[in-house]
């Protein structure tokens, strides 16, 4: 069963599935045992700080940081941009209709709410709230990049001029040379990977890479992202599994992602079978997944709603239970004999959902994805501890 070892932080500069510009995906990853103000001021580069994906950027940072000293913890979990969107009523979540708390929506049983850099203090380091945030942009050893739209690299272009080194950016193929051919081309943006400033790097399907820090092992997995609707070419995005080599210990993060429901293809189940011994073996606590909308029909263009989510989370428990008992394989993923399990191999797993996608109907959709998701959690006894990510926090996991 997962349990919270606190090895990762994660803190989320932007997570909204759009169209709201500027906090579209984006999440720093550092190590829980590594403080930020020791991060800003090492001399070395130690690989400690990675970007997941560059939909928002410095802007998001210098947001935080200028929030941060005004902000008790309190305070933190009683307000958010995303969630001031929509108005709130008074029967939800039992706050009297005064405003949305980020409580709410964070299953806090097995990882802790943190302020985001909490050790970087404008005044013990001498520095404005914009010089720390230049620093830590600088400070960023390599951004892992899940696919190529825009949602998800447009900091990486607009910050480049304040890049004071060389920016290593990882990912599959399919993912760098969109980049490589369609941004840095001259046209769009400057050729930055002629010029040397940005290096682009390729990761392999399924090969862990050791190259992107000493501190991390980073395994990329290609994941369907629907079709073009000129050709119907598939559209490859992509899975990171890190786990940090000190402690052998993991966490998995995706990019935009449709269930294999949608694309008649096992991408995701491959996925699954890669993490199952990870999770029962308790090195693994964390998934950071997209769910866009609530349950609705197609088109999906190539993402997630909570009935889907849930038939990948089943089949990832089927993937867990099959290790050690093969003799269940040929059971469907819903057959009751997994609800009846007396110890869950997903109890106390964090699945925290991302990339949701805003609506102009006056009620908050990640209320109701939620709401979905966790009759859906209870319907098949799977115990998931489900939260939603939100702009502006940062997580101990």
């Amino acid at each position: 069963m997962p349990t919270n070892k606190r090895r990762f932080e994660v803190i989320i500069l932007g997570c909204s599935g759009g169209p709201i510009s500027g906090k579209t995906c984006s999440f720093l990853l550092k190590p829980a045992d590594v403080e930020t103000v020791d991060i800003i001021q090492s001399d070395e580069d130690n690989g400690c700080l990675l970007a997941l994906d560059a939909g928002s950027g410095l802007s998001n940072i210098l947001d935080i940081l200028d929030s941060k000293d005004k902000c008790t913890s309190f305070q933190l979990s009683n307000a958010s941009y995303l969630l001031d969107l929509y108005p709130v009523s008074d029967s939800d979540n039992g706050n009297n209709g005064d405003a949305y708390r980020i409580s709410d929506y964070l299953n806090l049983e097995n990882m802790l709410l943190r302020i985001p850099f909490q050790s970087a203090d404008s005044k013990s380091l001498n520095k404005s709230n914009y010089q720390i945030a230049d620093l830590l942009l600088n400070k960023i050893n390599g951004y892992l990049i899940t696919h190529s739209h825009l949602d998800h690299v447009c900091s990486l272009v607009i910050n480049s001029p304040g890049f004071t080194k060389k920016k290593e950016v990882y990912g599959l193929e399919s993912t760098i040379e969109p980049i490589r051919k369609d941004l840095f081309n001259n046209s769009i943006w400057p050729d930055l990977v002629s010029m040397g400033i940005i290096s682009l790097n390729y990761l392999e399907h399924n090969q862990p890479s050791r190259m992107i820090s000493p501190r991390y092992e980073v395994t990329a997995f290609r994941l369907s992202h629907g079709k073009l609707c000129q050709d119907n070419r598939r559209f490859i995005s992509s899975a990171f599994l890190i786990t940090d080599l000190k402690y052998d210990y993991s966490m998995l993060f995706f990019g935009d992602v449709e269930s294999d429901l949608c694309s008649g293809i096992d991408y995701n189940l491959f996925v699954w079978g890669k993490i199952a011994p990870l999770i029962r073996d308790d090195k693994f606590n964390t998934i950071f997944i997209e769910c866009s909308t609530v349950d609705k029909p197609g088109p999906l263009y190539g993402h997630l709603t909570p009935s889907n989510l849930i038939y990948e989370l089943l089949n990832l428990r089927k993937s867990i239970v099959c290790l050690d008992n093969t003799s269940v394989s040929n059971l469907s993923y819903d057959d009751p004999y997994f609800q009846h399990l007396k110890v869950q191999p997903l109890r106390g797993l964090n699945v925290i959902i991302i990339h949701v996608k805003e609506t102009t109907d006056n009620v908050n959709p990640r209320t109701l994805i939620l709401e979905e998701v966790e009759i859906l959690n209870k319907t098949h006894h799977l115990q998931i501890n489900f939260s939603i990510g939100l702009s502006g926090i940062s997580l101990l996991l």
